[in-house]
């Protein structure tokens, strides 16, 4: 489907609806639709347990996505979330949320300590939790608490590539973290972006999702500050076009009352992720990906 047919297609829903944003109506529905249909409680036990048979284990560092509207049947408050799961991780754990800005206004100081995030209650309520460290990025930031925050988060300000080598999302690969995607599934998986990342140099198709760069200056509650440059990325994307790509060898499902859960350990996704780069088969639909485009730069076919 062409860019022009998809703008007119977008344009007669808005009409149709009356609403500018169509997905966060169609949202909304689904979560009343789902309200009504799905009422059981999940007791506290339970949703530990649940989390426990997925991986959620003493010593590991986990990575977690969510979408709170969808814990209506859960009877924890976000602070009590977060409690639950370092309680489970215990002292030798480390837990790990995005913390994309809401303003990422590249001429307004980035303050780190104190910019709310848009990917979530559970998140924001994360990013102010005591000990919480962020990592410095105007578009990904990355929040965590644990013995392997700092290693996940010191280094997110020296690197070019927003998802790439040296930021908190590979290094949740090299620690082989345990993924969790709780109410949000497979297309919000931040840790798919790395392929495009990686395969950057070799893969010219992933030159095209980049155009130009950012710049911008942030500032942290000790008074530190600098500047930081990364590629911006553009583009279409649809993740779900790449979820048959992941069985269960690398992607487990679950459902407790309404509430679905995605468990990935991280290493495995990255890698499934840059092999099907390699090989043509990407999430992105703009720009549109031609197979010549997927030559490596080294000569060879992909």
């Amino acid at each position: 489907m062409s860019r022009v047919v998809r703008s007119t297609i977008k344009r007669l829903a808005q009409k149709l609806v009356g609403q500018s944003d169509v997905r966060g109506f169609a949202r909304k529905q689904q979560l009343w639709l789902s309200k009504k249909i799905y009422r059981r409680p999940v007791s506290i036990a339970e949703f530990r347990q649940q989390l426990i048979d997925l991986g959620v284990t003493p010593g590991r560092t986990l990575w977690v996505q969510s979408s709170w509207n969808e814990f209506y049947n859960v009877p924890l408050r976000p602070s009590e979330m977060i409690e639950l799961m370092r309680d489970l991780l215990g002292p030798g754990g480390t837990l790990a949320m995005p913390a994309f800005p809401i303003d990422a206004n590249p001429d307004k100081l980035f303050l780190v300590d104190r910019a709310p995030v848009y990917t979530g209650l559970l998140c924001e309520v994360f990013r102010r939790t005591p000990d919480v460290r962020r990592s410095i990025h105007l578009s990904s930031s990355v929040c965590a608490v644990g013995p392997n925050a700092d290693f996940l988060v010191k280094d997110h300000h020296h690197t070019l590539m927003p998802w790439g080598q040296d930021t908190p999302f590979c290094r949740l690969g090299e620690m082989d973290a345990r993924m969790l995607g709780i109410g949000a599934g497979f297309n919000f998986m931040t840790p798919l972006h790395a392929a495009e990342c990686l395969l950057f140099d070799e893969v010219p198709f992933f030159r095209q999702v980049f155009d130009g760069t950012i710049k911008y200056r942030w500032k942290t509650a000790s008074g530190e500050t600098g500047e930081h440059e990364y590629r911006r990325r553009t583009g279409d994307i649809r993740p779900q076009r790449l979820r048959r790509h992941f069985g269960p060898d690398i992607c487990v499902d679950a459902k407790i009352s309404n509430l679905r859960i995605l468990a990935a350990d991280a290493r495995p996704f990255i890698e499934r992720a840059v092999t099907l780069g390699r090989n043509g088969i990407t999430m992105y639909i703009q720009p549109v990906p031609r197979p010549e485009l997927f030559v490596s730069s080294k000569g060879s076919t992909t």
